[in-house]
């Protein structure tokens, strides 16, 4: 929920985005002293970190509720969620500097193209990610270290992470586009939002519906 609620903002507001010489951000970045840039976009930034790792944090406890094979799953996992998130960050700060410097530079449709292509590289990246992982979903859990009693647990939570990586992937370049293109505090609001929602899905799938791991 958090990765398809990011990546919605991020598209939408780049749509919207009008970088010209009068632009109100343009003169913003162009204009504001640095010591205060660095503060409005470092802060959300910080946040959206501490946002990041609480979500995290969230999972485990609601897993851990279904035992302690349950909880190892999630930290067998993890170690999935990192490489797809380490390929959207790849695409994401890649495409996210070269835009930075060509809005400053007024070449607004070469910067929609880096954001377009970073973008769907990102995607193309989760879904390649998904289907080697789901083909030998076995293979790939004990390669991530789980043991035989994780494993049943473990296949499960790696399939649905699995499937979400090209949201997940997308997401992490949009916000990071985002970033770069000043609008931190945008990035800020999917994150935190996406965090509520998954929260409250953990809560309504896992024990209102009794998905358990699924949910």
């Amino acid at each position: 929920m958090e990765k398809c609620a990011m990546t919605l903002i991020g598209v939408r507001e780049h749509e919207r985005y009008n970088f010209d010489k009068r632009g109100k951000q343009y003169k913003r970045l162009t204009e504001e002293p640095v010591a205060r840039l660095v503060l409005e976009l470092g802060l959300p930034t910080t946040i959206s970190m501490l946002i990041t790792n609480l979500y995290n944090m969230v999972d485990t406890w609601f897993v851990s509720q279904l035992g302690t094979s349950a909880t190892g799953a999630v930290g067998v996992v993890f170690g999935l969620m990192a490489i797809i998130q380490a390929f959207g960050f790849m695409f994401g700060h890649g495409a996210g500097s070269n835009i930075s410097r060509l809005l400053g530079a007024h070449e607004k449709e070469r910067a929609k193209a880096f954001s377009a292509t970073g973008f769907y590289l990102a995607v193309g990246a989760g879904v390649l990610i998904a289907i080697i992982g789901i083909v030998d979903l076995n293979g790939l859990c004990r390669l991530l270290g789980s043991t035989e009693t994780i494993l049943p647990y473990a296949r499960i939570y790696a399939f649905y992470i699995l499937v979400s990586a090209p949201a997940m992937a997308s997401s992490c370049v949009m916000n990071n586009v985002l970033r770069y293109e000043g609008y931190a505090n945008l990035a800020m609001v999917g994150l935190v939002s996406g965090g509520i929602l998954n929260m409250a899905g953990d809560a309504i799938l896992m024990w209102g519906l009794n998905l358990g791991i699924r949910g």
